[in-house]
């Protein structure tokens, strides 16, 4: 039978025991239909399995036993940033679910001068696609959850972006550069990828990024759509990645 897997942001214990709450909890009582004596594994976002056996179901709390303890190290490829202009409607959730199962690090909806998608106080989309990490990390096997974070102006980045000595942009209007220049000249280190809206970025974005460190790429002649683009560029650097 396959053992299932929750996701925690920190592992809590009580009296020798581990335990979760919340939506881990109703996952495992109200999803998974679990019962004591039943193995689950308990990961924690950071690189840690559990290997666990439910030994107790109360009315807010299920507690486990801890069986064995697993470290999964890094994969031996570079942390990603995608600084990407949120899209209206499921082609966002999909692009982030994608992202994903691509091995993406960390995720930043980014709010160009031409992104149309609008954000308030009582929006409920961050955490939406968090929680989308959360299932598309448990679907694809990964020990570690992208970082989703809220949304900023352009402008704003650089405070996030501090390790990524790899900058790019993918800019339809490049015509020297080629995204494969980039992994010629790629060895290691974290990359922090820019993608516009559809509605492109504007040359004074593209300027600003340049003097921000980041060099403009482009895809080829093919103009892509907003959420098809970063699933390419994961795609490549995963290749690329197992030839490092």
């Amino acid at each position: 039978m396959e053992v299932r897997r929750i996701f925690v942001d920190k592992v809590k214990a009580k009296n020798g025991l581990v335990y979760v709450t919340g939506p881990a909890y109703k996952y495992v009582v109200n999803v998974l239909r679990k019962v004591p004596g039943e193995r689950i594994d308990i990961i924690d976002g950071k690189g840690y399995l559990y290997r666990a056996q439910i030994h107790s179901i109360k009315s807010k709390e299920v507690y486990f036993k801890i069986l064995d303890v697993v470290y999964h190290p890094e994969e031996k490829r570079p942390r990603v940033t995608l600084c990407v202009s949120p899209i209206k409607g499921p082609r966002m959730d999909w692009m982030i679910e994608k992202a994903t199962e691509l091995g993406v690090d960390r995720i930043l909806p980014t709010i160009f001068k031409r992104t149309v998608v609008k954000f308030d106080e009582k929006d409920k989309k961050v955490e939406r696609w968090k929680k989308l990490t959360v299932e598309a990390s448990r679907q694809s096997g990964r020990f570690k959850i992208p970082e989703v974070l809220n949304p900023i102006p352009l402008r704003g980045i650089t405070q996030y972006i501090k390790d990524a000595h790899h900058r790019w942009v993918l800019y339809e209007h490049e015509k020297e550069r080629k995204i494969k220049e980039a992994f010629q000249e790629f060895k290691e280190g974290e990359i922090c990828v820019a993608i516009g809206p559809e509605g492109g970025i504007e040359e004074s974005e593209v300027l600003w990024l340049q003097e921000n460190g980041f060099t403009p790429f482009s895809l080829g002649s093919t103009i892509l759509r907003t959420e098809t683009t970063p699933l390419v560029i994961l795609s490549i650097i995963h290749y690329e990645s197992t030839k490092i």
